[in-house]
């Protein structure tokens, strides 16, 4: 019974350590994170010695205590520590799990003992695999990781749902092996090629994972490289006014030298009035201090303006606020891009604006934009019906960069996206 405790023990104590590292997308500070770990490992060990309390360590009461743990601390990572939607964290949890039935078999071949078994060898053993893989986690794949984790944004409903089979797959191997007399070499076999299988399964998902978030690089790459050439295009534009202002200006004043002769003084106040409303609807729009913002700000509203749609901006910001311009302008595009593509679904007047308010390192950002009647919203984030959109995503990914937030809402037939960016946070 002491044998048995000292290695439940164990095993709760590395169930805390490996789901307090396991948070990729934490929900509390590192401080809380801990208390909530501590909490929980502390409950599931009063909860097993009760259950172990007066009894044998039988196959029912190791199943009970085995279906204690994968819910109480699956429940404590998915609601209490991790932020991720359920399938990102069912999808942790699931592979952590199956690292688990692992380090349960392999000790189990190497002493000839069984789940629950307990002696000096077998909790060296036990306390030697969970630390080398958690050094390996925490060294090698934590930092990529993260960033599939967060750069992927579909087909986690996939990979989870395997990744849970897997480890039910794995389950039913460890209790078969639990009900082994011997461990025959046939026996033997059968774990270890259940292991390879299940290290094949996982090499597969993140080979998928890794595929999955350069194929959103790309259409993100596609979308920049979209933008950019219609930066070009308003830059040609703007050259070709100002060559042909200066292939005119030499007319303008023989126009303004004529009228002087004449000294017909009002004709020439007329003139040069008229010349400067010319030249100032010819001129590139200045909107704020920050010439990338401009820059994107005239392409969306000569797009608008194409497209028939009403467009007004309202930049109140200045050159300094701690967030680069690549995030910004990323932002930006995403929003300005969407809200094109709403006015095009609405019906009557289209209607697009865009407001940006700073104060200090924070900047608010709001598009507004008319819209079809029909938006979907999966998880508080807009879907697209008829296509894989990214820039709702695109613009959650960098807004989590900056420590800051973002909605998404309808209201009155009009689309809203709300941004809050903290540059001080970057």
């Amino acid at each position: 019974m002491t044998a048995t405790l000292v290695t439940n023990i164990i095993n709760n104590i590395f169930h805390v350590v490996w789901f307090y590292n396991l948070v990729l997308e934490p929900k509390n500070r590192p401080g809380k994170r801990a208390v909530i770990s501590v909490l929980t490992g502390i409950f599931f060990q009063i909860l097993m010695i009760f259950i172990y309390s007066g009894r044998t360590l039988d196959t029912i009461t190791y199943l009970l205590s085995y279906i204690f743990a994968a819910f109480v601390f699956g429940g404590m990572f998915c609601f209490g520590l991790s932020a991720s939607s359920l399938p990102k964290s069912m999808f942790l949890i699931s592979a952590y799990y199956c690292l688990w039935t692992f380090i349960y078999g392999f000790i189990s071949i190497v002493t000839g003992s069984y789940a629950g078994a307990g002696n000096q060898a077998i909790w060296g053993l036990r306390i030697f695999l969970n630390l080398f893989f958690l050094l390996l986690y925490q060294v090698f794949l934590k930092k990529k990781l993260v960033c599939i984790y967060r750069e992927m944004k579909s087909g986690y409903e996939i990979i989870t749902v395997i990744s849970c089979l897997t480890f039910v797959m794995m389950t039913f191997l460890l209790f078969y092996n639990q009900s082994r007399k011997e461990q025959e070499l046939s026996h033997i076999f059968l774990m270890c090629f259940a292991y390879v299988f299940m290290v094949i399964v996982y090499v597969l998902l993140f080979y998928f994972m890794v595929q999955a978030d350069q194929k959103q690089q790309i259409k993100q790459m596609q979308f920049h490289e979209k933008l950019l050439m219609s930066q070009i295009d308003s830059y040609e534009k703007i050259e070709q006014n100002a060559r042909q202002m200066r292939h005119d200006f030499r007319h303008h004043n023989m126009v303004v030298m004529d009228l002087a002769s004449q000294k017909d003084y009002e004709g020439i106040l007329s003139y040069l009035g008229e010349y400067e409303r010319l030249e100032e609807e010819n001129v590139c729009k200045k909107f704020s201090s920050n010439h990338a913002v401009d820059s994107l700000i005239s392409v969306y509203m000569a797009r608008a303006g194409q497209n028939g749609i009403e467009f007004k901006a309202d930049i109140q910001m200045r050159e300094t606020s701690g967030i680069s311009d690549v995030d910004l302008v990323s932002v930006l595009a995403n929003m300005l891009e969407n809200a094109v593509k709403g006015c095009m679904e609405s019906e009557g007047i289209r209607r697009m604006e865009i407001k940006v308010l700073q104060k200090h390192t924070m900047l608010l950002i709001v598009c507004r934009n008319t819209c079809g009647a029909d938006i979907l919203f999966q998880n508080g984030l807009p879907r697209a019906r008829d296509h894989e959109g990214i820039g709702a995503e695109s613009i959650l990914n960098t807004v989590k960069k900056y420590a800051g937030d973002v909605d998404f809402s309808v209201e009155n037939g009009v689309f809203v996206c709300r941004a809050l960016l903290n540059g001080k946070n970057a």
